[in-house]
């Protein structure tokens, strides 16, 4: 791998997972300037600094606190930088030429947004989903062809979709639809089958576990959208060989 993209994917990583990390809470609080505001501490107000933007090692310097009022600084800050900085190096490996990769980063980026905001809110926003979804259509149509992204994309929209109508909203939200569209798009045919099978799969796991452990019980509310990331991922690298092995053990 070439060390300067190697280099570019750390620094892309970390930056606009600061990005990520400050345009999550705007988006929910329903801020004005959600881009041209300035960022600041969430408790006092205080506009920070240039030293208190350096993505990461901030928080690390700051011991987790605003310089400021002293208050305790989210720890879902550093996470989303954290989780975006991984995501980049990891797609540095599977696109080691720097333009591959500048043009699939966009996908991780929304990737990551939907496994953070989902996480954090349980809920999916549409101002990074839908120009994110748009953007993978175009993206998908150049690397599998047309047929196989739209394709897929209909899978994804008509297998939430229905659970969507058949439960009235109950089973998942209407952002979940948008997820299986990109999802579509992200993966193609026949790819989109292991991402979705992977995601429920997982996600079984997690329900099953949180249920004997007894932290969740029939009523609590787990979020669909991290797991929907994680299929996605594991679909997204091992796509190919997932489905072979699985036609093969039948």
């Amino acid at each position: 791998m070439n060390p300067l993209s190697f280099a570019f994917s750390i620094a892309f990583g970390l930056i606009f997972g600061s990005f990520l990390s400050m345009l999550s809470p705007r988006l929910h609080n329903g801020e004005k300037g959600i881009v041209k505001g300035r960022s600041h501490c969430a408790e006092c107000k205080h506009v920070l600094g240039a030293a208190e933007l350096i993505p990461l090692f901030s928080y690390l310097f700051q011991k987790g606190r605003c310089r400021h009022c002293k208050k305790n600084i989210s720890a879902w800050y550093p996470a989303s930088e954290i989780t975006v900085l991984f995501m980049s190096v990891g797609l540095s490996f599977l696109f080691p030429d720097f333009k591959e990769w500048l043009l699939a980063f966009p996908l991780v980026f929304v990737l990551a947004f939907i496994f953070i905001y989902d996480l954090r809110y349980q809920e999916i926003h549409e101002a990074v989903l839908f120009p994110g979804m748009v953007y993978a259509l175009v993206w998908g149509c150049f690397t599998y062809g047309w047929q196989s992204t739209l394709l897929a994309m209909a899978i994804g929209g008509i297998f939430f979709g229905a659970q969507f109508l058949l439960s009235k909203g109950r089973w998942l939200g209407s952002g979940d639809i948008e997820i299986g569209l990109f999802m579509g798009a992200l993966l193609g045919w026949p790819n989109i089958l292991i991402g979705l099978f992977s995601s429920y799969l997982l996600g079984s796991f997690i329900g099953i576990g949180l249920l004997i452990s007894q932290k969740a019980n029939g009523n609590t509310s787990v979020p669909l959208g991290p797991f929907l990331v994680i299929g996605s991922m594991l679909s997204f690298v091992w796509g190919e060989k997932l489905l072979s092995l699985y036609l093969n053990a039948l």
